[in-house]
């Protein structure tokens, strides 16, 4: 991947280069509005992998021999591809060992273009998106007295990194019930569709003293006038109500979408390869799937537009992006899980091994970190120094962007 820059030599990660060059992030720093969260992720993904962030020194075991080595912390945020890499893995194998192996069906939630600036400027309404979504699903399989597993993920963007929320759930075509027995259920998507939009608008209906309003909304004054918007968004060209739910045809397993929604997960909604060098920094090709056509396409933006699309997806601090019901929900999965996996005739999952540095290292660079390079001997640890604490790192947040050179 081609630096932003024009520069030679020494070259940055990609996303480091995005934001470090030509003092953009660090001119959004001094001037522009952003939210704490935006700030803090950012400022530490640059200093990901760098001693701000705290290392630690190897020697090799060999007395013999001087090699030491330096290896600098990570900072472990969605902000950072690198980080990302690792807790995909990890989730992704985390998943897998959660999951009965039983054939799932995944869907997407969508709604009208005209709400998305809602949640947008109102982030304390996301949550309940997940729920609004799951609703008719877990209604339907009580009615026939079964419990069915579901996970949801929130999406924020679309393929041009525009703000574009809506919910994908995974749930399993069967459920357990009472009798310990496992039975086999599929959905209505109308009723689905109908359901998730009344779910919506309700809820919206219900926040109306609360929201924060943009400015082309302002000419809705009260309830009545807000309640005649909401309930007219979303018509298709019958005058009919119609909000897009998509079901894709059922799996053996969920595997491919745990696969799927782990790569925007736990990462930036963007890779490296995304990006392309255009006319020394200025400018970015963004090079993204069109639905509409099935083509690639690409889109330029100036590189301080591509930043501002990037940081309006950071979620806030804490907020969960993947959500679980019905016999997957956190609070009985250590419960009903047991017996699922009995109901379907499975044994338990094996414990998950933890994904680590010397793991990626071999996996992605066929290197044994630990190995030393000049006798082959083992790498032993030696000290650790400390990093810089996160209110003086955020403190320092524009020297950090001027930074010449990040790894």
């Amino acid at each position: 991947m081609t630096a932003l820059s024009g520069n030679t030599g020494f070259q940055p990660r990609p996303m480091k280069a995005l934001f470090q060059r030509n003092g953009v992030w660090a001119g959004l720093l001094e001037t522009y509005p952003l939210r704490e969260i935006e700030v803090e992720v950012i400022t530490k993904m640059l200093a990901c992998g760098t001693p701000l962030l705290g290392s630690r020194e190897f020697c090799c075991e060999n007395p013999d021999c001087t090699h030491s080595r330096i290896i600098c912390q990570s900072c472990k945020g969605r902000g950072c591809p690198v980080c990302g890499k690792k807790a995909t893995d990890m989730w992704i194998a985390t998943m897998m060992a959660r999951l009965p192996d039983t054939p799932c069906q995944h869907g997407t939630f969508t709604m009208p273009d005209s709400l998305w600036p809602l949640f947008e400027v109102n982030r304390w309404l996301l949550g309940a998106l997940f729920a609004l979504a799951a609703d008719n699903l877990l209604y339907a399989a009580q009615k026939r007295s079964l419990t069915i597993g579901i996970f949801g993920a929130l999406h924020t963007y679309g393929r041009q990194l525009n703000w574009n929320c809506h919910i994908h759930l995974s749930w399993t075509t069967g459920g357990i019930n009472a009798h310990g027995n496992w039975k086999a259920i599929c959905f209505d998507l109308p009723k689905v569709r109908s359901r998730w939009m009344w779910n919506v608008r309700q809820f919206l209906l219900e926040k109306w003293d609360s929201l924060t309003l943009r400015p082309s909304l302002a000419h809705l004054r009260n309830y009545d006038e807000w309640k005649r918007f909401v309930l007219s968004q979303g018509k298709n060209e019958k005058g009919e109500d119609y909000w897009h739910v998509y079901f894709a045809k059922p799996t053996k397993h969920a595997r491919q979408t745990a696969k799927y929604l782990g790569r925007y997960l736990k990462k930036p909604p963007i890779a490296g390869s995304r990006l392309a060098h255009y006319d020394g920094g200025s400018r970015v090709t963004l090079r993204f799937l069109d639905h509409r056509t099935g083509q690639y396409d690409t889109l330029e933006l100036s590189q301080r537009e591509l930043i501002l699309r990037l940081i309006k997806h950071i979620p806030e601090k804490h907020f969960r992006m993947i959500r679980y019901f019905g016999f997957l929900a956190n609070r009985v999965v250590g419960e009903k899980l047991p017996l699922v996996r009995k109901a379907l005739g499975q044994e338990d999952a094996p414990p998950v091994k933890k994904v680590t540095f010397a793991m990626l290292s071999q996996a992605l660079l066929n290197t044994d970190p630990f190995s030393c390079i000049l006798c082959g001997a083992k790498m032993v640890y030696r000290k650790a120094l400390a990093a810089v604490k996160l209110n003086e790192l955020i403190a320092n947040a524009v020297p950090i962007a001027r930074m010449r050179y990040v790894v």
